[in-house]
């Protein structure tokens, strides 16, 4: 099967670069919020079936309320069987869990990985996706940044078990496989149907797991607990992830996976900013370096492409 016409990635244009920003925004900032919802007590595929649910029904009303076609039954079954089990439903839950075996920093780190991931699996399937040496450097030069930003956590910090690596890694296997699907098997743009079709399938997909694997289903109804789930329905899921997918259309799945390096960099304003953490040495080099190499990412596909408005 051949790519489909007109999947060759642009370069960043100012759109693309705000799109960019919002998503690492939100979704750096939904590591807070799942946090906060898991020590009050949720358990992790539950309090994640939970938001997604509600995330479909949001998606559905917009959707509703704009009038907006109906997909027709193939891009249903894409945006099903790629979106909602392959970069929601098992990226989210193998996410939820592994991040109960692993410190942070590991987590972090292992994030990370993704755009690796994406560029290695997107390599012989997407010609499009294929970066040119700047670029590549440019990839590598981002991972180190985001280890470099974890550095004092990792330092003296155990690893944990082994699900955490296992999980956590799996889960941004999941999202790379599925966001090179998407863009290979789909036709355009995610619209608001399609993405609340993915919610949908993600909440059965993990409702159903935790109840054949006997978990508990707990989500207490404590104000914590409810105002994360609020925050991350209208934030994390319906705003981020709509602007992940209209990114993802427009620059490809590797460029738009470049957010993986940007939110580690949420998460230190956040607790430098909300918290008042003080900066250290190595989050500035972190920052600095990271933001170095995903310059390089913007450079390579600025002579690699036209501009797209």
């Amino acid at each position: 099967m051949s790519e489909p016409s007109g999947s060759s990635p642009a370069r960043f244009a100012p759109r693309d670069l705000a799109l960019l920003a919002a998503v690492s925004l939100v979704w750096g900032a939904a590591y807070v919020m799942i946090r906060e919802g898991l020590l009050l007590g949720a358990s992790p595929l539950a309090f994640a079936s939970a938001r997604y649910a509600l995330s479909a029904a949001g998606f559905a009303a917009l959707a509703a309320a704009t009038r907006e076609r109906l997909p027709a039954r193939r891009e249903a079954v894409v945006s099903a069987g790629v979106g909602g089990v392959l970069i929601i439903g098992l990226y989210g839950g193998l996410l939820y869990w592994g991040e109960q075996y692993a410190s942070g920093g590991y987590a972090a780190v292992l994030a990370s990985t993704a755009p690796l991931l994406t560029v290695a699996f997107g390599y012989g399937l997407l010609r499009s996706e294929r970066l040119g040496s700047l670029g590549l450097a440019g990839m590598g030069v981002g991972f180190v940044g985001a280890v470099i930003l974890v550095l004092p956590q990792l330092t003296g910090s155990p690893i944990g078990t082994w699900q955490g690596p296992v999980f956590v890694l799996a889960a941004m296997l999941s999202t790379a496989v599925g966001t090179v699907l998407l863009r290979r098997v789909g036709r355009g743009r995610q619209g608001l149907w399609q993405i609340g079709i993915q919610f949908g399938i993600a909440s059965l997909l993990l409702s159903g797991g935790a109840v054949a694997l006997r978990l508990p289903l707990t989500v207490p109804a404590v104000p914590g607990v409810l105002l994360s789930l609020v925050a991350l329905v209208l934030l994390s899921s319906i705003l981020g992830y709509f602007a992940y997918f209209a990114l993802h259309h427009r620059v490809g799945p590797v460029r738009a996976n470049v957010v993986a390096y940007l939110v580690p960099l949420v998460g230190v304003a956040l607790g430098s900013g909300a918290f008042g953490e003080p900066l250290t040495a190595w989050e500035v080099a972190g920052v600095a370096v990271v933001l170095g190499g995903v310059t390089l990412i913007l450079l390579n596909s600025a002579r690699a492409q036209p501009t797209r408005r």
